[in-house]
């Protein structure tokens, strides 16, 4: 049977309902002041949505599930969108104050998750806390609370809770924690092997007075829990207020002490703290039993803090430690302090602190474990987090396109930076501080634009008296540019004498189209330069892919060399990479008249060589020795269309290339000298130079 309550006890619960509500509020202008300014919007509407979320469904079947004919103690089954009976003032009086106890549950998780989270996202933690969670695990303590009678289970058991420091506050709590083990913390909250890096809010005295309004609104929160108003409520307001003013005080030397300073978010937290405490037991409590339980409370945010920091979970707000902590820690004080008189149910002291607990890890596993397996499943398919570039442009652009006049400002002076474009002033809105800092800095921008022009007709005058010179030195340097190595030009260049060096290890190719003079034999001459043209380009850009040096061409023969003029110890590895990319490179010409394919024998040698620049006018880099002619043979004695190498080369080049042992060739000279093929890459260049600091682009 539903209770009848007498008007002033009415309208003291709507007074407290309205007092609640502010701190919806409270929570808004606490956890925008606390979050960056790109991100203030955001937490904002969050704060505003989540109450309408809550709204919709707590009416829809959360206030059934909480408060409507049990089933086992555990759920309610009836008042699913109740209609009030007219004329009955206090049901509706009674839904009203359950309702913005719900809102206050799930706008908790907002602040602890902020700055990452998509919108949708939170709407939807916001249904699973005020549809399911709350309502179910409100049930179990406060389900008889519209007929006076316990229905829930926990409620029989004799658990205590006021006013809800489990069922409110540790339920948001837990359900902030799972949702910030999924999403993970911030980008650069905890740099690779550096401390944890602090994000300071926006606006910390908007912040402080959301502390204040949440301070003044939990006077409703407490004193509205008796459902009446009676001779307790002065004692519990009071209680409220001196648990909170110690923890305040607490909590923000503990912080002076070990940081050296008053740490602005300490004292907020702090008194956050005592009054989350206090909850579950403000109407069992003494004043200096408030004042100790506060202490304690307060005494706990700054440890919690460190703990999530040691374990990388990044609270935006301090949200676990005020409400998760705090509200486990202010249960378990109606277990130690309360006056066992006035919670009743004939309890010993030692039952009355195991029920405590059991309630504590009852609601507290439903709440985390439900959203944690929720959350994980969600996220699976549909990411709950917004991605990189939007959390770093910030969630009132990427998620509600809200802009404001300093952020406006702020893209106009990035799109300066990263153009270079100052020809175009950054807008100005009038009659703001803003607009006059972007009126200042148009008249720099004015300053840097005549600057700027004044130095470009300098430079223009400049450059037209070297270009003359430079011209004459192109005609001169172009010769060497082109036609010798580069670090040998510039050689040529500072030095008159002869340039000459040896080598005690280089790689040398050569390569030879087979049977080419047949073919161009009946081919116009235009058409055999444009093949040759076409195939030693490629060769060419080949060898400036792996570093490597054109001697010279003669006629349908190439050769290349590694390991000079520059030394490089990789030059066996380089040189048959190229030689394995010109065997691919030629398997794809063919000479679409004659039906041919062109092949090449290409031969390597690896040992040591003398160059240098031959001739006065028109110079030659060329090379010589014994290693030179073996190269030669190597070619020569080949298989058309293979590779073959000398064993000094095969041994260099085992670790990326599968060879195969052809034997001994006669080499004029030489004697018989034991060679090998080429039959497969084991390993691409990347692979097989990415430790080396190569970088080979697609050719």
């Amino acid at each position: 049977m539903i209770l009848e309550k007498s008007l002033l006890d009415i309208l003291w619960v709507l007074v407290c309902s309205g007092l609640v509500l502010i701190m919806q509020g409270g929570f808004l202008v606490l956890e925008s002041g606390l979050t960056r300014a790109k991100n203030s919007i955001n937490v904002a509407i969050k704060n505003v949505a989540d109450f309408g979320v809550a709204t919709l469904l707590f009416y829809t079947f959360g206030f059934g599930l909480m408060f409507g004919v049990t089933w086992n103690g555990l759920i309610g089954t009836s008042l699913f969108a109740p209609v009030f009976p007219e004329g009955k003032a206090w049901p509706p009086t009674f839904f009203l104050f359950q309702l913005v106890f719900c809102g206050t549950s799930a706008t908790i998780v907002s602040g602890a998750v902020a700055e990452r989270l998509k919108f949708h996202s939170y709407l939807f933690a916001t249904a699973l806390i005020s549809g399911v969670i709350y309502p179910i695990a409100g049930h179990w303590c406060w389900g008889g609370s519209l007929t006076d009678e316990n229905h829930g289970w926990l409620a029989a058991r004799g658990f205590h809770d006021f006013a809800g420091s489990t069922l409110v506050h540790s339920v948001g709590g837990w359900v902030s924690l799972s949702l910030l083990l999924i999403v993970g913390a911030r980008i650069g909250r905890f740099p690779e092997n550096e401390p944890p890096k602090t994000v300071t809010g926006s606006n910390l005295p908007m912040a402080m007075l959301g502390g204040i309004l949440l301070w003044f609104g939990w006077m409703g929160f407490n004193g509205g829990s008796t459902l009446g108003f009676n001779e307790k409520v002065p004692g519990i307001i009071l209680n409220t207020i001196i648990s909170s003013g110690f923890s305040l005080m607490v909590a923000m030397l503990a912080a002076w002490l070990i940081k050296g300073f008053p740490e602005a978010t300490a004292p907020l937290n702090g008194s956050l703290a005592g009054l989350v405490a206090i909850t579950a037991g403000a109407d069992c409590f003494t004043p200096v039993q408030s004042a100790i339980i506060g202490s304690i409370a307060g005494s706990f945010v700054l440890p919690a803090e460190k703990l999530l920091e040691k374990l990388k979970i990044d609270d935006a707000v301090g949200a676990i430690p005020v409400h998760l902590i705090g509200g486990i820690w202010g249960t378990i004080a109606v277990g130690i302090f309360g006056d066992l008189n006035l919670i009743g149910h004939n309890v010993t002291r030692s039952s009355l602190l195991l029920t405590q607990v059991l309630g504590i890890l009852s609601v507290g596993g439903f709440a985390f474990g439900l959203s944690l397996l929720i959350f994980y499943l969600i996220n699976k398919f549909f990411p709950l987090r917004v991605d990189g570039d939007e959390e770093r442009m910030g969630l009132n652009i990427s998620e509600h396109k809200a802009t404001t006049e300093l952020i406006d400002l702020f893209l106009a002076m990035d799109y300066q930076r990263k153009t270079g474009d100052l020809a175009v002033d950054v807008p100005v809105e009038p009659f703001t501080e803003v607009g006059q800092i972007a009126e200042r800095y148009n008249l720099v921008l004015g300053t840097v634009r005549s600057t700027l022009a004044d130095n470009e007709k300098a430079r223009v005058e400049i450059a037209d008296a070297y270009e003359k010179v430079r011209i004459e030195q192109d005609k001169a340097e172009k010769l060497l540019l082109n036609i010798l190595p580069g670090s040998i030009a510039q050689e040529l260049k500072s030095n008159t004498g002869l340039i000459a060096d040896s080598y005690p290890n280089v790689s040398i190719l050569f390569a030879d189209i087979v049977g080419f003079t047949k073919i161009s034999a009946v081919m116009k001459p235009e058409s055999v330069v444009r093949i040759l043209n076409e195939v030693f380009s490629h060769f060419d850009i080949l060898a400036e892919k792996y570093g490597l040096e054109k001697i010279k061409t003669i006629g349908d023969s190439y050769m290349a060399v590694g390991g000079l003029p520059l030394p490089n110890e990789a030059h066996p590895l380089l040189v048959a990479h190229m030689a394995w990319d010109m065997k691919e490179l030629l398997s794809k010409f063919k000479l679409k008249k004659m039906g041919t394919k062109l092949r090449m024998r290409i031969g390597i040698n690896t040992g040591p060589v003398v160059a240098g620049v031959i001739g006065t006018k028109k110079f030659i880099y060329d090379i010589w020795g014994d290693a030179v002619n073996l190269a030669s043979r190597m070619e020569s004695h080949g298989v058309p269309g293979e590779i073959q190498v000398t064993e000094s080369t095969a041994e260099l080049i085992k670790t990326d290339f599968a060879l195969t042992e052809r034997g001994e060739i006669k080499v004029k000279g030489k004697g018989l000298v034991k060679t090998f093929l080429i039959s497969h890459r084991l390993r691409s260049p990347e692979e097989s130079f990415t430790d080396q600091g190569y970088s080979f682009s697609a050719t």
